[in-house]
C-alpha cells in the first residue's frame, strides 16, 4: 500500500532532511573544481568518467564560492543539467549565470553573461542522489534556506 502524501512529507522532514544536511557538510569537504566542466571535449559522457559514475541521475547539486554554498537546485539528470549551466545555448539554460547577471546589473551595469560564466569557473560543485522526486524537491528548498544561498531566489 502507497503511503500517503502527508506521511512521506513527515517522514523526509523528521528522518531524511537532518541526514541530508549532514551529506552535504561531508561532501563539502571533497568538491569538483567547475573549471572541469570548461574543458574542451567535456560531456556529460567524459564528466561521468571523471566522476566515477556510469549514468547520469537524480539528485541534487550546490555551487560552492570561496567555501560558501552559494546556489543549489535539484534535477532529474544532474550532470546534464550542469553541462548546461555552463555551455547552454538559451539563458534558461544557463541560468546561474543568468541570476549572476541579474543581481550585478544595480551595483554594475556593464556585468554580463561572459563575467557571470568567468566567474562560476572559479566555483566548485558538489552533488547529491535524490531519486525520490518529492524528497529532492523538499530537500534542495530546505538546504536553499538553510546555506542562504546568495543566487536561490523566493521573490
Amino acid at each position: 500500500m502507497k503511503q500517503s502524501l502527508a506521511l512521506r512529507f513527515d517522514r523526509i522532514v523528521k528522518e531524511n532532511l537532518p541526514k541530508r544536511s549532514e551529506m552535504i557538510a561531508v561532501l563539502k569537504g571533497n568538491p569538483i573544481p567547475c573549471n572541469l566542466f570548461f574543458e574542451k571535449g567535456m560531456g556529460v559522457k567524459t564528466i561521468l568518467k571523471r566522476t566515477g559514475r556510469l549514468t547520469d541521475f537524480k539528485g541534487i547539486y550546490c555551487f560552492i564560492e570561496e567555501g560558501k554554498i552559494v546556489y543549489i537546485d535539484e534535477s532529474s539528470y544532474v550532470i546534464r543539467r550542469l553541462v548546461r549551466q555552463f555551455k547552454g545555448n538559451s539563458k534558461y539554460q544557463r541560468k546561474l549565470a543568468q541570476i549572476m547577471v541579474d543581481l550585478h546589473q544595480e551595483s554594475q551595469p556593464f556585468y554580463t553573461e561572459s563575467n557571470a560564466l568567468k566567474a562560476m569557473q572559479q566555483m566548485q560543485i558538489i552533488f547529491m542522489d535524490l531519486p525520490d522526486d518529492l524528497e529532492r524537491q523538499i530537500t534542495t528548498l530546505y538546504l536553499q534556506c538553510q546555506y542562504e544561498c546568495a543566487y536561490n531566489r523566493f521573490v
